[in-house]
Parts: C-alpha cells; sequence; structure tokens
C-alpha cells in the first residue's frame, strides 16, 4: 500500500502494525457512514487513515465512541502537543522538528521534509496541517455532540467548538459554516423628481415619481472549499484532500443538507420558466425572467412636505407591498427536502441625473459618505446603503 510506505519513515513500526490489522475496520467505519456518491472514496479512506494514525500515537482507539470526559481529555492531549513549539515562549525550530503531530505531516508528504523552513510555499502547508488538525478535533466535537443529553456538557463542547473555529483560516471557516441555499428579492427602482428653481442655490421639491419591477434569484452556493489564506491568496495545500472530506463530514453532521441542495438543483434545471447561470466561482442561480409588463408606477405629491423625499420613506414606500414570489415548484422542492434557504433582500435605486435627484433627499447629509462619485454622478459600487425597520 502506497500510503504505508510514504509513512514508514517518521510513525513507530508498532502503530502502521496496529493499523494495518485493523484496516477492516476502518473500511466498517467508512461504510456506516451511509456517504453519497459526492465522497471521493480514496480521499474518504485517505482521511480515516490519518484520523487513525493520529489516535494511535497519543494511545487511542480511534473505533471507540468518546463519552464528553474522553474527549475533553483527548482535546486536551492534541492541544498540547500541537502548540508545544510554542513552549519556549517563540517559535522554535527544533521543537517544531520534535513535534510528534508536525512529523505525521512529513510521514504522509515525505518530500516536505524541509517543511520547517522560512519559506512561504512550506509556512502555507503549515497552516493548512494545522487546519487540517483542528478540523479532526471539531468532528470529534460534532460526532460526539450527537450522543450527549446533559446540558452543561453540551454548552461546554459549543464554546470548545467555537474556539476552535476562531483558529481556522478564514476561507476554511467559511466554507465550514455557509448557508448555500439563499433567496434573493432584488427590486428594481427608478424614481425622478420635479422641482422649482427659486434662486440660484433654492429648489423646492414639488413630487417625484417612481417605476418598480421585482425579480427572485435562487442562488446555489459551490460546496467547492475555499483554501485561501489571506485576500489574493488561493494556494491548494498537500492535505486538500483531507480537508475536503472532514468539512464535508462535518457539514453533514451539523445537518447543512449538502446533498438536498445538489438534489435541489438537478430538480430546478427541468422547470421551464426558471432560468440558469453558472457564475465562475461555480455558485449557481436560477431565476424567472423578469416580466416588465408588471411593471409598478407611483407618484408621491411633495408640495407639503419635501421631508417625505428621503431614502428612508423612498425604501418604505417602494418595499410596503413587497411579497416574495416563488414558483409553486420550487416552494413544493423546498418543504420535500427540508431545506430553509438564507432570505434577503435588495432594492436598486436608479434615477438619471443623481447629482440632482440624489442630493435632495432630506436625509443626504446621513447617508453622503456612502456614495462613490464618478463622472459627477452618485453610486453605491463597493458599499451598500442599509435599511432595517
Amino acid at each position: 500500500m502506497s500510503t504505508k510506505k510514504q509513512i514508514v519513515n517518521y510513525i513507530p513500526l508498532s502503530i502502521l502494525t496496529l493499523l494495518e490489522e485493523r484496516s477492516t475496520m476502518v473500511e466498517t467505519s467508512i461504510k456506516k457512514l451511509n456517504l453519497d456518491s459526492s465522497y471521493s472514496r480514496d480521499d474518504t479512506v485517505l482521511f480515516f487513515i490519518f484520523r487513525s494514525i493520529i489516535f494511535l500515537s497519543f494511545g487511542y482507539d480511534p473505533h471507540t465512541e468518546f463519552d464528553f470526559m474522553q474527549l475533553k481529555n483527548f482535546l486536551c492531549s492534541i492541544h498540547r502537543e500541537l502548540y508545544s513549539f510554542k513552549a519556549d515562549g517563540y517559535v522554535s525550530r527544533e521543537n517544531m522538528e520534535l513535534n510528534k503531530i508536525f512529523n505525521i505531516f512529513r510521514s504522509f508528504y515525505p518530500k516536505e521534509k524541509d517543511v520547517f523552513s522560512n519559506t512561504d510555499s512550506h509556512s502555507n502547508e503549515l497552516e493548512h496541517y494545522h487546519n487540517l488538525i483542528i478540523l479532526l478535533l471539531l468532528y470529534e466535537i460534532e460526532k460526539t455532540l450527537g450522543s450527549l443529553s446533559n446540558r452543561d456538557e453540551i454548552d461546554d463542547l459549543k464554546t470548545e467548538r467555537s474556539l476552535l473555529n476562531k483558529t481556522l483560516t478564514g476561507g476554511i471557516r467559511v466554507s465550514l459554516s455557509k448557508n448555500r441555499l439563499i433567496i434573493l428579492n432584488k427590486k428594481y427602482v427608478g424614481f425622478d423628481t420635479e422641482y422649482h428653481c427659486e434662486d440660484s442655490t433654492t429648489n423646492n421639491l414639488l413630487c417625484y415619481t417612481t417605476a418598480s419591477v421585482s425579480e427572485t434569484i435562487i442562488k446555489i452556493r459551490s460546496r467547492e472549499v475555499d483554501f485561501s489564506l489571506s485576500i489574493g491568496h488561493s494556494h491548494v495545500p498537500k492535505t486538500a484532500p483531507m480537508i475536503k472530506t472532514v468539512i464535508s463530514l462535518i457539514r453533514n453532521l451539523r445537518g447543512k443538507k449538502d446533498t438536498e441542495l445538489d438534489q435541489l438543483e438537478k430538480r430546478m434545471e427541468v422547470i421551464p420558466t426558471m432560468q440558469r447561470l453558472s457564475l465562475q466561482n461555480k455558485d449557481v442561480i436560477f431565476t424567472k425572467k423578469i416580466e416588465f409588463e408588471k411593471i409598478e408606477s407611483s407618484f408621491f405629491d411633495l408640495r407639503h412636505d419635501p421631508s417625505q423625499f428621503s431614502f428612508v420613506s423612498m425604501i418604505e414606500k417602494v418595499l410596503e407591498n413587497e411579497t416574495m414570489e416563488i414558483e409553486s415548484e420550487v416552494q413544493s422542492m423546498l418543504r420535500d427536502l427540508k431545506l430553509k434557504p438564507t432570505i434577503k433582500n435588495e432594492c436598486v435605486l436608479l434615477a438619471h441625473f443623481t447629482t440632482a435627484d440624489v442630493s435632495l433627499l432630506s436625509d443626504f447629509n446621513e447617508i453622503k459618505t456612502k456614495f462613490t462619485v464618478i463622472s459627477k454622478s452618485f453610486l453605491t459600487l463597493d458599499k451598500y446603503l442599509t435599511y432595517r425597520k
């Protein structure tokens, strides 16, 4: 077995022998998970071999179901060893080379024998290996949480889970916790003002009119894992197959319904009234073609109270009759698959002469810092104006 040849240099032979004896138990454990076809068998086996080596290296049977205290002791043992390289108050290369957990990484990837040297590629590999260890601990926490009934013990492990989540790099953390189903109710509102110029410095508002049309966008975010360590960096680590596997396992334990979302995507593709669009980041959106014959127009007299022309009042007026229009077939699918989407509301305000129309808003002074000025027009290119009742 190729994996055994890779790890023989660093893992004690006694552990390898014990692991080989229990290889059938690894297969049995995987079968019990009833994983669907979205899981790569090879990557899943690789992760459980790695998990078994970690367990055996610290004297734990990988096939034992943890109770609360056993898990706490396991977490403490891994933490103590994982961060032992800081024992002298700073990061010591010598301590790193003696670290049992980090040497397991070199056992799996012997070409990384110089991983403790100070280069960007090596530091990225170590960062992602750290992610993998933390994800393994989170996997054990999720499994144990499902078997506990004591409220104090559950709260304790949830606190541990929260602390561990914070030690993951941003992309991994988002991939682990994100809700993949979003329903975006979007309303496009064009508006125009009429006013009378009193003099060179004063305009009296007379009225404003609006025209609006709505659409509903159903977005299914990709289950691809974001490995970015920082903005603009997307280093894919050697440990990527195992990281993808354990994230999928944790999401499954947390009830993120990735499999059901894949079913939803396939079923929505055959609805003739829905348009499908694949985005560059592998997200998929479904939308119904905008029906421009359903444009709604409104007129608002401002002669008695021009302060009614404000960002807040306009939003309240154009959204007061807002209803979510989802295809009945889609609603039925969501119920059948027991999916709960994240619902967002977005309103796009459009004006043909923004320096005149927008600057006349009575609350312009409060919101003007949110605008970008380009070619003498007000835009919200990189910012949003938010409204909450």
